[in-house]
């Protein structure tokens, strides 16, 4: 009975991490965010684009330090080790 409990918490808390992570993507902005294309002339390809990279560095150090302070992030890892804890019993 306590496996059984310990697998579904597990697998919430798993679910949950998953749907967290989504959330707090360093990538879900997009990358239309960090690009300028204003100054570029004609049909603008990858070459011509310029990239932004101190921008980039920063929202993505935002994006972690935000998931790390997230509750949306400690309640499942909180939940699998927990879900450990009562696998041993």
């Amino acid at each position: 009975m306590l496996q059984q409990i310990s697998d579904y918490v597990f697998m919430g808390s798993l679910g949950l991490l998953v749907l967290s992570l989504m959330l707090f993507s360093p990538g879900s902005g997009g990358r239309s965010n960090y690009i300028n294309t204003w100054n570029a002339t004609g049909a603008v390809t990858d070459l011509q684009r310029n990239h932004d990279h101190t921008k980039m560095a920063a929202a993505q150090h935002k994006g972690l330090v935000g998931l790390l302070k997230s509750y949306l992030f400690w309640i499942p890892v909180a939940g699998m080790i927990a879900s450990v804890i009562l696998s041993k019993i």
